[in-house]
């Protein structure tokens, strides 16, 4: 009878220290997975290893979201994500919203280190300065191709180096470079527009008093652009 006993309490200990040691292993596992980079795909019930948004923004302080989920309210920020398609947005009230959808890879990071917000309705004042109204002056380039850099656009196109930026279904009249070589600012009919290098987030800067092709420049900031209108320069704080 104490045989049985003592079989049954080092069966009940054998067993409990297995099922310690079992538990221990798991999450020593699980701890090296997750610190490799691993998790559950809930999607497709795999595990996968994951990737990594970031973005940062000009400016700031500026609300961002993650497949309509609020994350952060200024940048830089960052995220471990799995693979899977996503939709980032990046707003601030008085600001034309950003957005673009990526799909994000393992151990890749789709890094936005270049998001630029402009001013939805930018504050418009007569330029005075003699030396920006002589540039505003100059000829404008009329061939059917014109060149600029890298970066070429014709009627209804815009390329740089080589690659097509985007085509458009109206025709556009002059392109120049923004500073940070990641967006191309442009004319279209009424309208001067800026749109970003991979050619997303076509945005309206102002709106001119006709269709006429003009001449606008942008300081070495990037946040004032300088255009005439007619016979009027005008300069906007385009951020």
């Amino acid at each position: 009878m104490t045989n049985n006993r003592r079989t049954k309490s080092f069966f009940k200990i054998l067993v409990s220290q297995l099922a310690v040691a079992l538990f221990v292993t798991a999450l020593s596992l699980s701890i090296l997975f997750y610190a490799e980079g691993y998790r559950f795909n809930y999607k497709n019930f795999k595990i996968s290893r994951i990737g990594v948004i970031a973005v940062n923004s000009f400016p700031r302080e500026a609300t961002v979201k993650i497949n309509g989920k609020f994350k952060a309210k200024k940048t830089p920020y960052s995220q471990n994500s799995l693979p899977g398609y996503y939709n980032i947005e990046i707003s601030k009230d008085g600001y034309t919203a950003w957005d673009q959808s990526v799909m994000v890879k393992s151990e890749f990071v789709e890094n936005f280190k270049n998001v630029v917000l402009f001013k939805a309705n930018p504050e418009i004042k007569t330029l005075t300065d003699q030396r920006l109204t002589n540039q505003l002056n100059s000829p404008i380039d009329t061939l059917a191709v014109k060149k600029s850099g890298d970066l070429y656009y014709s009627n209804y196109e815009l390329w740089v180096s080589g690659d097509l930026v985007t085509r458009f279904s109206e025709p556009i009249s002059k392109a120049i470079w923004y500073p940070d070589k990641e967006h191309i600012i442009y004319q279209q009919s009424k309208e001067i527009r800026i749109i970003e290098l991979i050619g997303t987030n076509d945005t309206l800067l102002v709106t001119l008093g006709d269709s006429n092709s003009t001449n606008f420049i942008i300081n070495d900031k990037g946040d004032q652009l300088f255009y005439k209108d007619g016979g009027e320069y005008k300069v906007a704080n385009i951020r």
